[in-house]
């Protein structure tokens, strides 16, 4: 009997010299380059616990010890920890004590806050980083929860949710609700390889109600874009939106950097962006009913598609390929209204096949046409005529149908070809609907020439601006995104930036070859143009389409696109230069 109390005596010693003296936890691993003459110490918080935050970004594997290894492996492998099951993010896992266990591995390659529960022998990788934000604070974020905290796996179903906006402090940028008050949305997955390509995901948010975000027009709809497939954090597609404002297209979707929290998860940078749909303030033309069996020649906003499975009409081009034509609106088709979509389209095919210049320019918008080629061009955006490219057209005899508005430059500047321009439907990577034939008809080059010389006056200006505000805006933030998606690695966005830049040079001066070097400054000076201010409306009225940089107090600027008429611009309160003009908005 005293031989067996004399071994449980020795083993309740054993443990509370190995955990009831412990006051720290000695980290080791390749998050510190396996220096263990360095290791990361944590000590008990007030609970008992320990905890410490490690970047594992890089390296996800460690070790943990009790013991103070002072610069001795064979010292920290007396005392090592490791868990008896598979580690998993925020949950508890049992641990126990090895002598020279093997490494931990981290669950992802994140930043966590490592907590162990000596008391009870259990490990947690949690993302709720204590000490610090895994944001960067120097963009807004937007805070998301899911009813349930439930995951989003569906493109077609929406989760009900709540959510806010905290501007961090960004000047110009007013909250969205709070912590304490939440707005209702709701949001799904979207998009097709970038949905299921990708673990950083693109979603699509419906507001409960109409409101303005990040200083956008009011509405309930628009897309968190990830730009996983983007090794730039988004400055193609920030960069051919921009282009497209330059250029002069009736409207180009406004997108804004922020960051983003999906039910306590850091998910990274993201763009929010105005989605394409039928609106006053996006594509301005009438809604047609669906199933309408009246006025079925407008509204229409279609997409020329490179999937099959969307519900769409299909005709076949000069080599006995399909081309897909997605319907985004109307939605549902009557048998009259699939009639109309169909004949519309085969009568374009049948135009450019006969080489018919007439027929085609009486089908087509040649001008905006022009424009978006010009832009794509520009962004040698090889897929762009292949997929996510939209038409729309007016209701009306006299309606032609309009390319636009741009959509997806996750294409553009492609590796292997950025820095050897060509006509992107010149030997193309993807197949280019129609833009081939468009573009030897002579009558449409002309156009595109006239629109290419006054583009060259303030344009490429322009974009350099644009380019170099969105990097700096996006810098912090894509250091912090790496951290948390380091296989996509956004972390240097000045050099990104730079090899844009290069590249749109490059492309400017291959065109300046084909299309000519002169700009056409005299165009531009002959613009007449009329201000006023009606409450938190910008008016101006135009006689030509145009850009004009608005320049707010605070610094930024934004490219307003003028079209000849009435041009109206909603904007928050401020002190603004304009044309010369300086204005506030109460």
């Amino acid at each position: 009997m005293k031989s067996i109390l004399a071994a449980i005596f020795t083993c309740l010693c054993v443990a509370f010299h190995t955990f009831g003296a412990t006051q720290s936890l000695y980290f080791v691993g390749g998050f510190n380059n396996w220096d263990i003459s360095h290791p990361e110490i944590a000590t008990p918080g007030a609970n008992g616990i320990f905890e410490v935050d490690i970047d594992f970004s890089n390296n996800r594997e460690f070790k943990i010890s009790t013991v103070n290894p002072e610069g001795s492996w064979t010292r920290f492998d007396e005392g090592t920890l490791y868990p008896n099951s598979t580690v998993k993010d925020n949950e508890w896992i049992y641990i126990q004590e090895f002598q020279k266990s093997p490494n931990i591995d981290a669950p992802e390659k994140r930043v966590y806050t490592v907590k162990v529960d000596l008391d009870n022998m259990r490990l947690m990788f949690s993302t709720d980083i204590s000490g610090h934000e895994p944001w960067s604070g120097t963009l807004p974020v937007m805070f998301i929860t899911t009813e349930g905290n439930q995951s989003i796996t569906s493109k077609d179903e929406y989760l009900q949710a709540h959510y806010y906006i905290d501007p961090m402090g960004v000047e110009g940028v007013e909250a969205i609700g709070s912590l304490d008050d939440q707005a209702l949305m709701q949001i799904r997955g979207r998009g097709n390889y970038t949905w299921w390509g990708f673990d950083k995901k693109p979603y699509r948010i419906k507001l409960d109600k109409k409101t303005e975000l990040l200083g956008m027009n009011k509405s309930k709809h628009f897309a968190l874009l990830a730009h996983a497939d983007d090794s730039a954090a988004g400055l193609r597609n920030a960069l051919g939106f921009a282009a497209s404002e330059a250029i002069g297209m009736p409207w180009t979707p406004a997108t804004r950097p922020l960051e983003v929290v999906l039910n306590g998860d850091y998910i990274g940078l993201y763009w929010l962006t105005e989605t394409i749909r039928v609106d006053k303030d996006r594509v301005n033309i009438v809604e047609q009913a669906d199933d309408a069996i009246d006025d079925v020649d407008g509204g229409w906003l279609v997409e020329i598609d490179n999937y099959d499975s969307d519900p769409h009409v299909t005709i076949m081009d000069t080599s006995g390929h399909p081309i897909w034509l997605t319907y985004k609106s109307p939605e549902v088709l009557s048998q009259e209204q699939q009639s109309y979509l169909q004949t519309a389209m085969q009568s374009i095919q049948n135009a450019l096949a006969s080489g018919n210049e007439s027929e085609a320019n009486s089908l087509v918008d040649f001008d905006i046409l022009a424009r978006y080629f010009i832009v794509n061009q520009l962004m040698l955006d090889m897929e762009s005529f292949h997929g996510s490219c939209y038409l729309n057209r007016q209701r009306g005899e006299d309606g032609k149908w309009k390319f636009g508005p741009v959509w997806d430059f996750g294409n553009a500047f492609a590796a292997g070809r950025a820095d050897k321009p060509r006509f992107i439907f010149d030997h193309p990577d993807f197949s280019q609907t129609w833009i081939g034939e468009f573009y030897a008809m002579p009558t449409f080059v002309e156009i595109v020439k006239k629109i290419w010389s006054r583009f060259l006056a303030e344009g490429p200006d322009m974009l350099s601006t644009a380019l170099h505000e969105y990097a700096d805006q996006i810098a912090a933030a894509a250091i912090s995104d790496g951290k948390r998606w380091p296989k996509y690695s956004h972390a240097d966005v000045a050099r990104e930036s730079e090899r844009l830049q290069s590249w749109l040079y490059g492309s400017i001066e291959w065109l300046k070859t084909q299309w000519g070097s002169d700009a056409d400054v005299e165009s531009i000076e002959n613009d007449h143009l009329s201000f006023r201010i009606d409450g938190k409306d910008l008016i101006i009225e135009s006689s030509s389409n145009s850009k004009l940089p608005l320049f707010s107090i605070d610094g930024t600027t934004r490219i307003l696109t003028l079209n000849p008429g009435i041009n109206t611009f909603h904007l928050p309160s401020g002190i603004y230069i304009c044309n010369f003009q300086k204005f506030a908005i109460h």
